[in-house]
């Protein structure tokens, strides 16, 4: 857990304003630049944040929305905290958005302006009508308020924020129907921030590896404006394609990822091990140090034992936070097992990103985590086996829909915000999510099969990589069935029968998987369908599945069949 500050910010203007105070020249961010990684302290952060405030105050005021579009980079970073000084509202855009989504999301928010990299100049024309500032203008703006800063002689634009009033205004992916404009205020983000740091040990000897899309909240808040807060640094890498060579290059601690990435790496790591024939070495090393207390001693004689296998996540890495879909609980052990602490937590835009976390030192495998200590979480509504949808009281819960009182009086009924996710909280407070109620497959008579929960089952056979649960309609009981979608892991598949298969021999090895699990699983909750996919299934920019995309492609394909 990390250690609580005396005196916590109000908003993010103060919480930019008192980094610099408190960490000063000590390095904020980091990104690559011509090959060569290049450093930005905590104080210049703040210079250039109102340098640029200053020079786009002509354009913007307090109140006007400005979407931010390009990838995570300094300037995307700045962008966010001078609109933020001058009162305006942050309204990042999918780095990936077509252009007619880009649009939609422009006359949606209400949008004056657009702050935007170099890459995204062909999709100005989503923009008519808009203030447009390129990022590589930049320098000249910076360096004309730099000036300006230090002649002192200039209407000051800062914007002294109600900290309830709204800050930024984060749009969903739209996996299950269509985008929301969530707007979230000063307290909503700050909470959040306060949230991770009651649960997680982050200081200011972290380094964070910024990876997925600042776009979304989950890396906004718990990858950016998080380790900011606790004096961390935040090195911005080249995304996912270049995601093992940056970790090599910036040896970071920390990391928010989604459970994909984070099980993509450790089967990695594990046939890099085999591949050197180190497996034996290795497996030996864990069973010494697994039962060294307390945590710090543990995590010590790891990195001191497995410094040549760690060097694939960079040599330093302890701490993984996995949001979004849930994690399997082997892949969680086995990378604490190597010295990476995976810990789950719970979150979504509405709630800033987090409605709970395990601890470092408290966690419970395959759970989505705690409440914070000043909030709550409950199952409204729970049926006998305990489970029901998720709701949550706490101090980070949205302001609202934008333009949509009705379905944000539906969301925030009684004072809690109602998820729509199906969960259970055990005996011990954990929380364990089931799915997402309008992901749910209904039977005719009423009960509801979660898609999660099965494609997780699924997954733990070696012989799946991916697997995606849709409803079908069973020809014989005329009743809705979970059919699903499977992507084999051909890489374990040829390793296993040395290169030697058809596609006969993995249909054989899915079908006794999937009769196994049918044999455990109630009646309606069985599997009653399967196609097996040869190409990874399409996900949006926070790695979940687009369903509606999945299931209809599946569904055209038994009509021609």
């Amino acid at each position: 857990m990390t250690k609580p500050l005396e005196h916590m910010p109000r908003t993010l203007g103060e919480m930019l304003e008192y980094c610099a105070n408190t960490y000063g020249t000590a390095t904020a961010l980091k990104e690559r630049r011509d090959g060569v990684w290049q450093s930005v302290s905590f104080a210049r952060f703040h210079k250039e944040a109102r340098a640029l405030a200053l020079m786009l105050s002509g354009r913007f005021q307090a109140g006007d929305r400005v979407m931010i579009l390009g990838e995570n980079s300094y300037e995307w970073a700045l962008s966010f905290m001078a609109l933020t000084l001058l009162g305006a509202i942050s309204v990042p855009a999918d780095n990936g958005g077509r252009t007619k989504d880009l649009t939609a999301m422009a006359v949606a928010s209400g949008a004056k302006g657009v702050l935007y990299a170099p890459s995204k100049q062909a999709k100005r024309r989503a923009f008519v009508g808009l203030s447009c500032v390129c990022f590589d203008k930049y320098p000249a703006l910076l360096a004309k308020g730099k000036r300006t800063l230090a002649e002192g002689d200039y209407p000051a634009p800062w914007h002294r924020a109600d900290p309830d009033s709204m800050a930024a205004l984060f749009f969903t992916p739209g996996t299950t129907g269509t985008a929301k404009g969530v707007m979230l205020s000063h307290t909503n983000l700050l909470a959040t921030v306060q949230n991770m740091g009651s649960m997680m040990t982050v200081d200011a000897e972290d380094v964070f590896l910024s990876h997925l899309p600042l776009s979304h909240v989950y890396e906004c808040v718990c990858g950016f404006l998080a380790p900011l807060y606790y004096g961390a640094t935040v090195a911005f890498g080249g995304g996912v394609e270049r995601l093992l060579r940056d970790m090599r290059d910036i040896h970071p601690t920390w990391m928010v990822t989604i459970p994909y990435f984070a099980e993509a790496l450790y089967r990695k790591f594990w046939a890099k091990v085999r591949m050197a024939e180190n497996e034996t070495r290795v497996r030996r090393f864990i069973a010494v140090s697994d039962p060294i207390r307390p945590l710090s001693a543990r995590q010590a004689m790891k990195e001191r034992l497995l410094v040549s296998e760690r060097a694939f996540f960079g040599g330093a890495l302890r701490r993984l936070l996995i949001l979004g879909e849930s994690m399997e609980a082997a892949v969680q052990k086995g990378l604490r097992q190597i010295g990476v602490l995976a810990v789950q937590g719970y979150g979504m835009t509405e709630c800033a990103g987090l409605a709970a976390l395990n601890r470092d030192t408290h966690y419970r495998d395959g759970s989505a985590g705690l409440a914070f200590p000043d909030s709550m979480l409950d199952i409204y509504n729970a049926q006998p086996d305990g489970s029901g949808e998720i709701r949550y009281k706490g101090k980070n819960v949205m302001l609202g829909y934008l333009n949509d009182p009705e379905r944000t009086a539906h969301a925030l009924n009684g004072e809690w915000y109602h998820t729509g996710d199906i969960g259970r909280i055990d005996e011990d407070g954990f929380l364990h999510i089931l799915g997402r109620r309008q992901n749910c497959i209904q039977t005719q008579g009423g009960r509801l099969i979660c898609p999660e929960e099965l494609e997780q089952l699924l997954c733990q056979s070696p012989f799946v990589k991916e697997a995606v649960v849709v409803g079908a309609l069973n020809p014989e009981t005329k009743d809705s069935e979970a059919a699903a979608l499977i992507l084999p892991d051909d890489e374990y598949i040829a390793e296993l029968l040395e290169g030697a298969w058809d596609e006969e021999e993995i249909e054989a090895a899915i079908d006794d998987w999937i009769a196994e699990l049918n044999a455990e699983l109630d009646l309606y909750r069985q599997i009653g369908q399967y196609a097996i996919c040869e190409q990874p299934f399409p996900k949006d920019a926070a790695g979940r599945y687009r369903r509606h995309q999945i299931a209809k492609a599946f569904h055209e394909m038994l009509q021609e069949s």
